[in-house]
């Protein structure tokens, strides 16, 4: 199996059917057996797999079918009634087995019964993740959009938007959990596209930088990026609402996630940059990007003693390096390697604070946690990963939140 045939999956009751007057995308089709509507309103499609359990298998309507669609058109499947949790896994198994990779695919549930619906549903989001199959359409004949005596067409939905909606769902979450919204992007600037919809291109865009900046460790690019989100979905909100109505359920947690790291000029108040900064650092930690944490704590420590030694913010490379020369002292005098005399000036006057001891631990920690990642594990007796892991979160973190608490920039320490 394989190409690019169209397919169609549909399904038959016992039921005693009454014949209406189906429209769909302005094509009307009347019958009482909705599968015959199919071949009209998808012209191209080639075969038709009709689902039936033992008791549609012997029943008249199945028999009234095999009449009304040609044999090379329509092929039965039997299933079993769905009595129990080995018939479902067992009903979708059969669903997903019938679409073969990158095959077009009808979904059609009108007649469909019992758990059906929902195995349906599930089984078209399957082949779209695990076989790349093109869902044409997930379609539904409303019988019951007019009263039963009621003789005018019937609508048939079109619920291919629901499917998607599981996309949506798991792009968002990659995001939120991962700080990667490429799929998310992706989703909303296809949308775009095929809407014609800039906000929309416009959105996936920003989402798209300030991904960048979370996962490439930017702190400055992320607080920035922060309220652009905010206001490209604010101006998009119309136009999510129309035709990417599933992401707007997901926008709102979106900016509950990322929307506290916004700062405008980051680089200008610096108090609230270094909290936003201690803030991103623990959000690294929890959820397992230990390389961007540490990489994120040691410039957050490097920074913090420049802004408390200098009241600068943006240090020059020299400044850095000096500061950074003073607190490895720390840590050799510390070890009884270096002399208070032999430290810098920096080192000099770290070495006079209170919270000397704290900063002298906690680089040590950050250094040595840092130095065996920058290595990649190359270095001789390296440290397993998940003991660095280990001491990031044991070591790393508690000193640098309680060096936060002592200098007053820590916001909350979730």
């Amino acid at each position: 199996m394989g190409g690019s045939s169209m397919k169609a999956i549909s399904f038959l009751g016992p039921a005693d059917y009454k014949t209406v007057t189906y429209v769909y995308q302005g094509q009307e089709f009347t019958t009482n057996l909705f599968p015959e509507a199919l071949i009209h309103f998808f012209p191209e499609l080639q075969l038709l797999y009709l689902f039936a359990t033992p008791t549609v298998q012997s029943h008249p309507n199945l028999a009234e079918l095999k009449k009304r669609i040609p044999p090379d058109k329509l092929k039965v499947v039997p299933i079993p009634e769905g009595h129990t949790e080995a018939d479902l896994w067992e009903i979708f198994s059969a669903l997903t087995n019938t679409v073969a990779e990158r095959e077009e695919v009808v979904f059609d549930i009108t007649h469909s019964f019992r758990s059906i619906p929902f195995l349906s549903f599930l089984a078209a989001a399957y082949l779209r993740a695990a076989r790349r199959a093109n869902i044409r359409a997930v379609v539904y004949g409303a019988y019951e959009a007019r009263p039963k005596d009621d003789p005018g067409p019937r609508p048939v939905f079109d619920l291919t938007p629901f499917v998607s909606l599981l996309d949506w769902l798991a792009a968002t979450n990659q995001f939120i959990y991962t700080g990667d919204a490429q799929y998310l992007a992706r989703l909303l600037y296809r949308e775009g596209e095929v809407r014609r919809s800039g906000a929309l291109k416009h959105a996936g865009e920003a989402l798209e930088s300030f991904s960048l900046a979370v996962m490439l460790c930017r702190p400055l690019e992320v607080m920035e990026d922060a309220g652009n989100i905010e206001n490209v979905l604010k101006k998009a909100a119309k136009d999510m609402a129309q035709w990417a109505q599933p992401f707007t359920v997901m926008a709102d947690r979106i900016l509950a996630e990322y929307g506290k790291y916004s700062l405008p000029e980051p680089t200008k108040d610096a108090a609230v940059s270094l909290k936003h900064q201690l803030s991103l650092i623990r959000w690294y930690a929890k959820h397992g990007q230990i390389m961007q944490a540490v990489t994120l704590a040691r410039e957050w420590v490097v920074t913090a003693v420049g802004w408390r030694l200098y009241g600068s913010f943006l240090l020059t490379k020299d400044t850095r390096e000096r500061i950074e020369r003073g607190l490895s002292g720390l840590c050799l005098v510390a070890q009884k390697r270096l002399s208070a005399e032999e430290l810098n000036e920096v080192g000099q006057t770290l070495r006079t604070w209170p919270e000397a001891e704290t900063i002298t631990d906690l680089w040590n920690h950050l250094s040595t946690v840092r130095n065996d990642l920058d290595h990649a594990g190359m270095n001789p007796n390296p440290m397993k990963a998940t003991k660095l892991c280990q001491k990031t979160q044991n070591d790393v973190l508690p000193l640098l939140e309680t060096l936060g608490r002592q200098w007053k920039l820590l916001e909350e320490w979730l």
